[in-house]
């Protein structure tokens, strides 16, 4: 067993460090067909890979992974059904409510539909069946084996989650105290991660079964906290909802196991959530700086020192150094990253990805739209995205008038049904607006801003601000509506940055009042409301705050990028609610 995960590990390392694609299929077919602990850990990497890419082409043989060892896995409870030890029933029904959940998630991720959504859904049911049984199980063999577990969170011993999703920050609520101090068994199980010789074989095999629940346990409650409303008004139809504070708990603790090949996994899920998630839907920069502290922390003290210097670790590093603030080091990151993952494709267009949005932050629009539009050339996700940043940064460039108005002409046809419809329909439909513009360049340069708003990458500088006021203020007198709007949104999120708040809330009233006229798409108005909300906040008006939060989050449906815009609502909903 513990020989496996050794195996595992050096493998992780060796995917990293070399960035060798084939060490994951070698492992996975030389073992992976009568070894459901490695089969699981292949699919694991597979999807963590596909899942970050988006390539749908990975996407599909990720799920194809994950189905054979499913299908693995239940011939092996079968087998065991009868003969099989406790521990091994055990093992393999925690490993299969594992592959249940990543069935899951690559289900969701292939197709955008109902007819996914409740395949998914009914699989995720399944897997949370299998997690609070499993979870049962081992409160019962840690007292035979005399291992304290009385107070077994409630949520777990009942197999009842709350009534309510709440994104959470991190504060936990009076709810979320009670789990944390009820949780004593998790406590119980860092002693024994801490000191290994101490360990009877008994133990070490209920250590090893905690850790493996703990993880799919965590697993399952962040990703149900995390997926957009479209999915979640399917889940809640079938009785269970996300606990994100669970889930990172869950996962914390598995992080900080050693000599488990699941703590990187943990480690790599943690970062991914507070370094690539969580920092599109805060509110607050304090919370932004915990979230970049505590992925300070997995870097330097938990993923060891196997993986420093590897594209894993530098990939994260620079996300922090962009994150605060320091993008000229970020970039020179990046570009040492997608050297050291030439050899990986997928990762090394994520390391150009970053490098794009870096150039996008410090205004290099030409720069933006070659790395944008090589990223169009060679990747197989979502070319439409790619395709129209080249564009409009293209535009806003001052570059070639004739080919900016070609690409954007060109992308509504290249956009295929992929599994990034919202973002393709956005593209297009932007694209195809701007193709006929009359007034190209400025309006390039508005998308351009647009999208930086968007993706939570708007850091202003002082004369970026006052460029931005200045430019709207000398616009062309034929703007559409939504552009008009967009404009006004830009002039108040620049007074914000110069700090007159009384100008802010004025320029953002304005957008507000031209938008609720387009009555084809209230995406900009949602944007406004969140920056009235979070601007009211700044100001003390609490009730104000709440007023623009709530109306952003209950009044609109089904506006462009929902799904994006939907976690940051929510969270300025509870920010005032709570203020």
């Amino acid at each position: 067993m513990e020989e496996c995960d050794e195996l595992i590990k050096d493998v992780f390392v060796s995917y990293f460090k070399e960035c060798n694609q084939q060490v994951i299929d070698t492992l996975y077919k030389k073992y992976g067909p009568y070894n459901p602990r490695t089969s699981i850990a292949c699919c694991y990497m597979k999807c963590i890979v596909a899942v970050s890419c988006w390539n749908e082409e990975a996407i599909r043989e990720s799920y194809k992974y994950v189905k054979e060892t499913h299908n693995m896995l239940i011939k092996l409870q079968v087998e065991h059904q009868i003969f099989g030890t406790p521990t091994e029933k055990l093992r393999l029904k925690v490993l299969t409510a594992e592959s249940l959940l990543l069935l899951a998630v690559m289900k969701m991720a292939i197709k955008r539909c109902i007819k996914h959504y409740l395949k998914a859904g009914m699989n995720l049911r399944k897997s949370w069946k299998m997690f609070s049984s499993s979870q049962l199980k081992i409160v019962e063999l840690c007292e035979n084996a005399g291992i304290n577990s009385t107070k077994l969170d409630e949520l777990i011993t009942e197999g009842s989650l709350p009534e309510t999703l709440e994104i959470q920050e991190d504060t936990p609520t009076e709810t979320e105290d009670t789990f944390v101090q009820s949780f004593d068994l998790v406590e119980d199980f860092q002693s024994f991660f801490d000191n290994k010789e101490t360990c009877v074989p008994a133990v070490k095999e209920l250590k090893e079964l905690k850790v493996m629940s703990l993880f799919g346990y965590g697993l399952f409650h962040l990703i149900l906290s995390l997926i957009p409303p479209s999915v979640l008004r399917v889940v809640n139809l079938l009785g269970f909802h996300g606990n994100r504070y669970l889930g990172l708990t869950s996962l914390n603790t598995v992080a900080s196991a050693p000599d488990e090949y699941r703590s990187i996994l943990a480690s790599i899920a943690l970062l991914w959530y507070h370094l690539s998630l969580r920092p599109t839907f805060i509110s607050n920069p304090q919370h932004l700086n915990t979230g970049i502290e505590q992925a300070y922390q997995i870097i330097e003290h938990k993923l060891g020192k196997e993986f420093q210097d590897t594209w894993l670790t530098l990939y994260f590093t620079a996300t922090i150094r962009k994150l605060q603030g320091d993008v000229e080091g970020a970039l020179q990151m990046f570009q040492t990253t997608a050297i050291k993952s030439a050899h990986l494709k997928e990762c090394k267009l994520m390391a150009y990805y970053e490098i794009g949005w870096c150039q996008l932050i410090v205004w290099n629009w030409g720069q933006a739209s070659e790395i944008f539009s090589d990223l169009m050339a060679e990747a197989r996700w979502s070319k439409g995205f790619y395709g129209y940043l080249a564009a409009i940064s293209m535009g806003a460039s001052g570059g070639s008038v004739s080919g900016c108005r070609a690409l954007l002409s060109e992308l509504p046809g290249r956009i295929k049904k992929t599994v990034n419809v919202e973002l393709d329909t956005f593209c297009s439909s932007k694209s195809e607006k701007l193709a006929i513009s009359q007034n190209l360049e400025y309006e390039c340069k508005l998308a351009t801003l647009e999208m930086l708003y968007v993706w939570k990458c708007l850091t202003l500088t002082e004369s970026q601000s006052q460029e931005i006021i200045q430019t709207v203020n000398n616009r062309p007198l034929d703007l559409s509506a939504t552009s008009l709007a967009t404009s006004y949104l830009l002039v108040g999120i620049s007074w914000r940055t110069l700090g007159d708040l009384t100008k802010a809330e004025q320029a953002l009233n304005i957008s507000d009042t031209i938008a609720k006229d387009d009555e084809k798409d209230n995406y900009i108005t949602v944007c406004v409301l969140s920056e009235l909300a979070e601007l009211y906040l700044q100001l003390g008006q609490t009730e104000r705050s709440k007023q623009a939060a709530e109306r952003a989050r209950n009044d609109y449906r089904g506006y462009h990028l929902e799904n994006r815009l939907y976690n940051r609502i929510h969270s300025l909903n509870i920010s005032s609610t709570s203020a």
